[in-house]
């Protein structure tokens, strides 16, 4: 069997799309999902995680809201909010203008949130792919290592789907050297634009053991993303026999990352 493992971004900002998540893990192809631990409903999303069948990892958040570790002045404005637009921390991280003691403390801030739900991430990707950082993946290294990270390739990052800087981000991912686990192949992107069955499994890439498949399910208010009808969309899809019955047709078997640990051990 080819090991597929679908997981979804974003958990922890709101209720509505934290049930749709875990809606979807319920019905047994959505078994992960990574959590802003700064998010409202983060530390009740990691309390009913388990109980959904859903491995939770940490999505790291440097452009989304606070910062949990304080203001920091390559990262944050005076009141400890994380710089706006979102392009404004990627220029910096080109510019090497992130300073690593802030970085990695607000890394360490994050980490001890998602810990102080009696749970240990599995897996780590980032909010805009904010874990590519040299700094943040540096960070990482030291304070999370034995888990998947995720890298997505640059054709999954460049500047048709991430404004500005998402070529730039994909490059370092490519040449990043880290003790961590890493899957095969990484799709996603495409599906949150246009979510469809016939969609999901053309991203399939057939000669991967091991397929990270990153989904958006569930209509979130407040952020043109979260509210478009894609949402929605997605959350039909990933619930739908169809998809379940052509996956084990093609030889996909959807697990955990932590069952992808022991398989590929």
């Amino acid at each position: 069997m080819k090991l597929l493992l679908v997981n979804a971004d974003d958990a922890g900002l709101h209720a509505e799309s934290d049930a749709a998540i875990l809606a979807c893990g319920r019905t047994g192809l959505l078994r992960n999902a990574t959590v802003i631990v700064g998010g409202p409903t983060a530390q009740q999303f990691l309390r009913n995680a388990p109980q959904a069948g859903i491995d939770a990892g940490l999505h790291l958040n440097l452009t989304h809201g606070r910062a949990l570790a304080g203001p920091a002045s390559t990262l944050t404005d005076a009141k400890g909010r994380f710089f706006q637009p979102k392009s404004e921390v990627w220029r910096r991280a080109v510019a090497d203008e992130l300073d690593f003691a802030q970085v990695r403390a607000e890394v360490e801030a994050q980490l001890d949130a998602f810990r102080s739900s009696g749970l240990e991430p599995s897996h780590v990707d980032g909010h805009n792919h904010v874990h590519l950082f040299p700094a943040v993946s540096e960070a990482l290294a030291d304070l999370l290592p034995d888990v998947w990270f995720r890298t997505p390739e640059e054709r999954h990052c460049g500047e048709e789907v991430l404004p500005s800087l998402g070529s730039a981000l994909a490059r370092w991912a490519a040449s990043r050297e880290g003790p961590w686990s890493r899957t095969e192949a990484f799709a996603g992107h495409r599906f949150c634009v246009q979510p469809a069955l016939e969609g999901f499994l053309s991203a399939l890439e057939e000669d991967a053991r091991t397929t990270e498949f990153m989904v958006h399910p569930g209509q979130r208010p407040g952020s043109p993303f979260g509210e478009a009808v894609e949402r929605a969309r997605e959350v039909e899809v990933l619930c739908s026999k169809e998809l379940r019955v052509a996956l084990v047709t093609r030889g996909y078997e959807s697990i955990t990352f932590r069952e992808a640990t022991a398989r590929c051990a």
